[in-house]
C-alpha cells in the first residue's frame, strides 16, 4: 500500500472530527429557517457543538491517548451517530444544544487520534498536508452541497447525512493502526529528549497565535473588501478562490514532506504574509485584494501542517500532540476578539499591523522546535 494509502483511515477520521468546523454556518442558518430559533439560540447551540468538541480532545489527550486507537474511534463514531440521529427528534433549544455538546464530544475523539496518528507516521508533515487538504475540498463540497440537501429534507436530512458519514468512517477506522501513543520521553539525543517538553509546549503557544492571527484577519476579510470599494459578488469569489488555493498550499506540504526541511517553508511563508498584508492595506481594485487573500490563504496551510509535524517530532508521548486540536479553538475563539479590540470604526489598518505581529510571533514561537527537533531525512 502507499504512502497516502497507509495514512487514508487517520485522514478520513481527522476529517468526520472537524466536520462541525467546516459546516457550522450552514447548519446555524438552517436552525434560524427549518427549526425557528432566533440568531441568538443558534449561535448557542453552535458553541455547544464546538465546546463538547474542545471539552473532548483536551480530555482525549491527558487521559485517554494511550488506550487503544480504534476502539476510541469507535466510541467517538457512536457518539456522533447518536447525537446526529438524536438532533432530529428534539425539539426544545435547551435539549437540542445538550444533543450538539454529545455530538461534538465525538468529534473531538476523532480529531485528537487522527492528530496523533498522523503524528506518529513516517512522515508527519506529508499526512498533514494530505489531512488539510482533504477537509479543505470537504468544506468546499458541503457548502456547495449541503443547501441543495437541505431545500430538499430541511436541517433533518444534514445530521442524517453526517450520521451516514460517521458510520463511513466507523468501517474505514478497522484500517487504523490499533497502537496507542507511546509512553516514552521520545526520540533523537537525550539532549532533545530533556528539553521536548518546552518545545513541545512552545509549539503548541505557536500554534494558538498562528490561529489567533488568521482568525482576527478571516474574520474582517470581507469587510477589508467592503471598505476598498469592492462588491460584495466579487469578495464572494475572492474568498471562495482563496479557499482553493488553501487547497494548494496543504497539497504543497504533502507533496514536498519534509524535503526542504521546516525553516525555509515556516520563513517563506512568514515573508509572504507580510507583503499580503501591506498589500492588504492599501488594496486599489479587485486584482489586488484577490492575489492578497489567496496568496495568504496557501501560505497559513503551509504553516500549520508544518507547524504540527514539528510538534509531532518533539512530543512522543502523543499527549501534547493530542492538545493541538484543542489549542487550535482557543485561537480560533481569540482572533476576532483580539481584531475588535484594536479596530478603530472602519480602520482596519490596525488589525492587519495585530496580524503581521502575529505572524511573526508564530514563527519565532517554532524557532527553538525547528532546532530541536528531530530532523527527518529526505526520502529520495
Amino acid at each position: 500500500m502507499s504512502g497516502a494509502g497507509r495514512l487514508m483511515p487517520s485522514i478520513v477520521v481527522g476529517v468526520m472530527g472537524n466536520t462541525g468546523i467546516y459546516l457550522i454556518p450552514l447548519l446555524l442558518g438552517a436552525m434560524v429557517s427549518d427549526r425557528g430559533f432566533t440568531d441568538q439560540q443558534a449561535g448557542l447551540v453552535a458553541s455547544a457543538d464546538l465546546a463538547g468538541y474542545a471539552v473532548m480532545t483536551f480530555v482525549t489527550a491527558i487521559f485517554l491517548i494511550h488506550r487503544n486507537w480504534r476502539q476510541l474511534v469507535l466510541a467517538g463514531v457512536a457518539v456522533m451517530i447518536l447525537g446526529n440521529i438524536g438532533s432530529i427528534f428534539v425539539t426544545s433549544g435547551a435539549t437540542f444544544a445538550a444533543m450538539r455538546f454529545i455530538t461534538g464530544m465525538g468529534a473531538g475523539v476523532l480529531a485528537a487520534i487522527a492528530t496523533v496518528s498522523l503524528g506518529q507516521s513516517d512522515s508527519p508533515d506529508r499526512g498533514y498536508g494530505l489531512l488539510f487538504a482533504a477537509s479543505l475540498l470537504f468544506g468546499s463540497a458541503g457548502l456547495w452541497g449541503l443547501p441543495v440537501l437541505m431545500e430538499q429534507t430541511g436541517l433533518n436530512g444534514a445530521y442524517v447525512f453526517l450520521a451516514a458519514l460517521a458510520v463511513v468512517t466507523g468501517v474505514v477506522s478497522r484500517n487504523l493502526g490499533q497502537g496507542s501513543a507511546q509512553a516514552d520521553g521520545g526520540s533523537g539525543s537525550a539532549e532533545v529528549r530533556r528539553h521536548a517538553p518546552i518545545l513541545a509546549i512552545l509549539l503548541l503557544l505557536s500554534i494558538t497565535v498562528f490561529w489567533a492571527q488568521q482568525n482576527a484577519l478571516y474574520a474582517y476579510m470581507e469587510r477589508l473588501g467592503s471598505a476598498a470599494g469592492l462588491s460584495p459578488q466579487f469578495i464572494g469569489f475572492a474568498l471562495g478562490f482563496a479557499n482553493l488555493s488553501g487547497f494548494v498550499g496543504a497539497s504543497l506540504v504533502a507533496w514536498m514532506g519534509s524535503h526542504f526541511g521546516r525553516l525555509m517553508p515556516l520563513a517563506v511563508s512568514t515573508v509572504l504574509q507580510l507583503g499580503c498584508l501591506w498589500l492588504l492595506s492599501r488594496v486599489s481594485g479587485n486584482k489586488d485584494y484577490l492575489f492578497s487573500v489567496a496568496l495568504i490563504s496557501l501560505c497559513w496551510n503551509v504553516i500549520n501542517p508544518v507547524q504540527i509535524g514539528i510538534l509531532a517530532d518533539v512530543d512522543a508521548s502523543g499527549r501534547l500532540l493530542a492538545l493541538s486540536s484543542t489549542v487550535i479553538g482557543v485561537g480560533l475563539a481569540a482572533g476576532p476578539a483580539l481584531g475588535a479590540a484594536v479596530l478603530t470604526g472602519d480602520d482596519y489598518v490596525r488589525v492587519l499591523w495585530l496580524c503581521g505581529v502575529l505572524a511573526v510571533v508564530t514563527a519565532v514561537l517554532a524557532l527553538p522546535a525547528i532546532k530541536g527537533a528531530r530532523v527527518p531525512q529526505p526520502h529520495g
